[in-house]
C-alpha cells in the first residue's frame, strides 16, 4: 500500500431495520464510511495587488502595473500557473465622507509544492501580499486513493449486510438499494500576516478525504 494513504473504517451506527411486506424478508439499512489520508502535493497561494489614494485611475495603473510585472516573473518559471482573479475598486470613507479610493486585484498561484514555489512567492512579496497559502493533493493521486478506498467500503458493506441479515436469522441477503458519496471538503486557506513581506516556506501535509457508502439490504430465508 503506498505510503502515503491510511485507511481507517467505522460503521455507523445505529443501523435500522424495515418489515417487508414480503413474507420472510427483511430490509436493514445501514452506511459505512472509509476515510483515507493522501499526501498533498500541490501548492495555491492567494496574491494581491492594492494601492490606496485620491485618484481611482491612478491607483487602477499602480495595480495593473504590479499584475504585469507579477504574471512576467511567472512566465519565466517552469510548472507555475497564474490566473487573475477579482478585481475591485472601492471608495473609502471616514467618518462618513469620501476619503479616497482602494484598488484590488487577486492573483492565484498554482505549482507542486517546491523550493521552485516557495522562492518565487517571496519574490513576488516585493510588490505584492501574500494572502493565503493552502495544499491540497493532486487530481491522480486523490483518485487513486478513492477508488482503493471506494472497493474496501464496499467489501467491508457487503461484510456487514451479510452478518446483521444472519445474526436476525435470515440466510441470504441481496442488494436492494446502494449510494456512494464522496464528499469533499475543501481546506480552507491559511490566511496570511499581509504587513509581512518574508521568505516563504510550505510545508504541504496530507488531506483527510472520506467514501460513504449507504443503503439498504433485503434479508431472505428466514430459518
Amino acid at each position: 500500500m503506498n505510503q502515503y494513504i491510511k485507511l481507517s473504517l467505522w460503521i455507523l451506527l445505529p443501523f435500522s431495520l424495515l418489515a417487508s411486506a414480503d413474507t420472510g424478508t427483511q430490509l436493514i439499512q445501514l452506511e459505512v464510511q472509509q476515510a483515507y489520508h493522501v499526501k498533498n502535493s500541490v501548492m495555491l497561494a492567494q496574491m494581491q495587488a492594492s494601492a490606496s489614494g485620491a485618484n481611482a485611475a491612478d491607483l487602477a495603473q499602480q495595480v495593473n502595473a504590479k499584475m504585469h510585472w507579477a504574471l512576467q516573473q511567472l512566465n519565466a518559471e517552469q510548472g507555475l500557473q497564474g490566473q487573475t482573479q477579482n478585481y475591485n475598486s472601492q471608495r473609502d470613507y471616514v467618518n462618513g465622507k469620501p476619503s479616497g479610493w482602494t484598488v484590488k486585484q487577486i492573483l492565484q498561484i498554482r505549482g507542486a509544492q517546491s523550493s521552485q514555489l516557495d522562492h518565487v512567492l517571496g519574490k513576488l512579496q516585493s510588490r505584492l501580499e501574500l494572502i493565503s497559502l493552502r495544499a491540497e493533493p493532486s487530481e491522480s493521486a486523490r483518485q487513486a486513493a478513492e477508488a482503493q478506498a471506494a472497493k474496501q467500503a464496499i467489501t467491508r458493506f457487503r461484510e456487514r449486510a451479510s452478518n446483521y441479515c444472519r445474526d436476525f436469522g435470515y440466510s441470504q441477503n441481496i442488494l436492494d438499494v446502494v449510494r456512494i458519496s464522496t464528499p469533499r471538503v475543501s481546506p480552507s486557506p491559511v490566511p496570511m500576516m499581509m504587513a509581512v513581506r518574508a521568505p516563504v516556506a510550505s510545508a504541504p501535509g496530507e488531506s483527510a478525504l472520506a467514501v460513504e457508502v449507504s443503503g439498504s439490504v433485503k434479508c431472505l430465508g428466514s430459518h
